[in-house]
């Protein structure tokens, strides 16, 4: 099963087991595994097969189909960092640097090395994001990421608006005046009259976009291979016309002209 969806899948068999007051003790008899394997299959840590899969939906009665759908489903929907992670990360901005190096697939130990963290910090951080859910800790640090990488924050969360200023105000000075043959940046504006209803459709066809790139960006065992570097993308539009007002028009001949 591909990763992501595999994750899905896990995640939805746990509510579902929360739902029906199933506990991993329950599953475990009822599939003739133990309790630490309950625990690794639904923590997408080892491969959940077919089988177990089909036996685990027949327990707690969902229907293996209804179950994929809305897997499925879901994948195409952005993801968000709930209210409680959006304050961790305000708290303490740190976190969300360790958090997005996590996301990169870089390990504990490297960013330990790259920060200069003792190993005090390091714990600390650590158990920051298990406590907020964003990580699952086991033996020697070793991490399992427990939402996806190219979560989102909602739309007025507070930790991206000391994030996006710096981002945006280093972005405009890449672009602001960027040459005719810089092939590696790119600044468009315009202004154009819509309806209310033009302009939610442009957003949403931005956001399924830019989300559709992220997600296959995701996507390492496609993209093996592949030499990518980081793009950043910051698409900005309200209501309102926020140009200076154009040059006044003089008379010619009180200007001699």
């Amino acid at each position: 099963m591909e990763e992501q969806l595999s994750f899905e899948v896990c995640r939805i068999l746990k509510r579902e087991l929360k739902n029906n007051s199933i506990n991993y003790k329950a599953l475990s008899a009822q599939l003739g595994i133990s309790d630490v394997s309950i625990k690794r299959l639904l923590n997408n840590q080892q491969p959940l097969s077919m089988q177990r899969l089909i036996a685990i939906c027949q327990f707690i009665d969902v229907p293996l189909s209804k179950l994929l759908a809305e897997a499925e489903k879901n994948l195409f929907k952005i993801p968000v960092f709930t209210v409680e992670q959006d304050q961790a990360f305000w708290d303490n901005p740190a976190l969300f640097t360790f958090w997005t190096k996590l996301t990169e697939h870089q390990s504990v130990d490297e960013i330990s090395e790259m920060y200069q963290l003792d190993n005090a910090s390091v714990h600390r951080y650590l158990r920051q994001l298990e406590k907020v859910g964003l990580i699952s800790l086991g033996l020697a640090n070793e991490v399992k990421l427990c939402v996806p990488t190219h979560t989102s924050f909602e739309k007025g969360s507070k930790f991206p608006a000391f994030f996006t200023r710096q981002v945006l105000t280093r972005l405009q000075e890449r672009v602001i005046n960027i040459p005719a043959d810089d092939e590696d940046a790119f600044l468009i504006t315009l202004k154009a009259e819509l309806t209310h209803e033009e302009f939610n459709e442009v957003v949403q066809k931005l956001d399924d976009w830019l989300f559709n790139l992220l997600r296959e960006s995701q996507d390492h065992r496609a993209r093996e291979g592949l030499k990518v570097t980081p793009y950043t993308f910051g698409f900005m539009a309200a209501k309102g016309a926020f140009h200076d007002e154009l040059p006044s028009i003089p008379n010619l001949e009180a200007h001699g002209l």
